[in-house]
């Protein structure tokens, strides 16, 4: 049987059109279809492999960081015999638990930089293809209106408007990495080019403020991984001109900013988070117990001020956690990001150029625009999973490994169950560009 698993992956890795073919096809099933069962055995049998092959992965979670959130992994886990409910809580820790599978195995599958750029890569060109089909149906179903109701749109191809337009931010600057690290090379540089006009043309016609505003923040902040004053300086000059013309024209790129409705208040959010306060404050230490299930029970069970929108979480990422986790679980939780954003700033300013720059300076500028958006929102659905199996991702961009004495070794061993005169394709190469 794994000599037939080898034989695939040898033929996928042969040529670039199958390799990005199966690339991108596994990441339409992990991100697009991800409640569908082909992507729960994808995940699980990751998981299985990293079961037996943990050992490369134990570099990524030995740093500060790694242990932060290996903390964070107890802390929850201890706290569920104390939550309110805790049966809703439980159960709701399982319904993540194939989340967190998908993190575990992470950065024993990708445990180098080359292999996690390239997951980020065919995950953003799942992300485009999928985004990219949205607008052709969208264009096709309201034509001249799409800018006007695309917002509402449904069925929603990614659950809602925020979520895919959450996705297509994260894959911009993915994209946008590629670009520039292809480019001496026209087409895939091209088309990476290509992938990034999808994105960005769907975070504008969706309309979604929260993603807009965190998008704009994050990508203002790219000037801060550019190498060299100078280049710093000639980014954030045209970045303030931009800046301005938009300010001036907001109303213009988003008509939904000028809608005095929703945006007092925050489409309601504030009496959403006014009350999320007040009952955080009845268990101010150790909280309510996790689960968007035993928020929307107890929520609703405390009379609170009527509003004409349902609220199935408390629409705030700290917010969030201080409900679920109370005072020591937000400095737990505080603890462990700032170190990981620490640590991936650090090196990313310990590069010299650029391209050394590219893969720490990236997953900063993803995870920065998740934790955006997450002051004014909670990054629900596939963003979670994206901002949870980032943490791995930027643990193996924190570790630096690249091909070791210690993945031929498990090579070798792999070697030894396949029939004679199989050979193994280079490490690495099914991802190689």
């Amino acid at each position: 049987m794994l000599s037939k698993i080898i034989l695939i992956y040898k033929w996928l890795a042969a040529h670039n059109l199958t390799r990005f073919t199966a690339g991108a096809g596994l990441g339409v099933i992990i991100w697009t279809f991800s409640s569908n069962t082909l992507q729960d055995i994808i995940v699980f049998s990751a998981f299985v492999y990293a079961l037996f092959f943990a050992e490369r992965g134990k570099a990524a979670w030995r740093q500060p960081a790694g242990i932060a959130f290996v903390v964070l992994l107890f802390h929850h886990l201890a706290s569920l015999p104390f939550s309110v409910s805790p049966e809703i809580s439980v159960h709701d820790t399982g319904r993540l638990f194939e989340v967190l599978a998908g993190a575990f195995a992470v950065p024993v599958v990708f445990n180098t930089d080359r292999k996690i750029a390239r997951a980020l890569f065919y995950s953003a060109a799942a992300i485009a293809l999928t985004l990219g089909w949205d607008l052709i149906r969208m264009s096709y179903y309201l034509g001249p209106d799409i800018f006007a109701k695309a917002h509402s749109f449904q069925p929603f191809i990614l659950n809602h408007s925020n979520v895919a337009s959450m996705m297509a931010g994260l894959a911009f600057f993915v994209f946008l990495s590629f670009a520039w690290r292809w480019r001496g090379d026209f087409r895939p540089a091209l088309g990476c080019l290509a992938g990034s006009a999808v994105c960005l043309a769907y975070l504008i016609i969706a309309t979604s403020r929260g993603p807009q505003i965190a998008f704009a923040i994050a990508f203002a902040s790219i000037g801060v991984i550019l190498p060299g004053r100078q280049s710093r300086l000639v980014w954030f000059i045209c970045l303030f001109s931009a800046g301005v013309l938009l300010f001036l024209n907001y109303d213009r790129v988003n008509p939904r900013f000028a809608e005095k409705s929703t945006m007092t208040g925050f489409s309601e959010r504030d009496k959403v988070w006014k009350h999320t306060w007040d009952l955080a404050g009845n268990k101010k230490w150790f909280g309510h117990g996790y689960g968007k299930r035993n928020f929307e029970m107890h929520y609703y069970a405390s009379s609170p001020r009527p509003a004409k929108y349902h609220f199935p979480h408390c629409h705030q990422y700290w917010l969030k956690l201080l409900f679920e986790y109370g005072r020591v679980g937000v400095g737990l939780y505080a603890a462990a990001w700032l170190i990981l954003a620490v640590s991936l700033l650090r090196k990313t300013f310990m590069a010299s150029t650029l391209d050394e720059r590219l893969l720490p300076g990236t997953i900063a500028l993803m995870l920065l625009f998740i934790h955006l958006y997450g002051l004014g929102d909670y990054p629900d659905n596939i963003v979670q999973t994206a901002q949870i199996w980032l943490v791995p991702a930027a643990l193996v961009a924190l570790a630096g490994r690249s091909a070791t004495g210690r993945d031929k070794y498990y090579r070798a061993k792999t070697r030894r169950h396949l029939p004679t005169g199989i050979k193994m394709a280079p490490c690495g190469a099914a991802l190689s560009g």
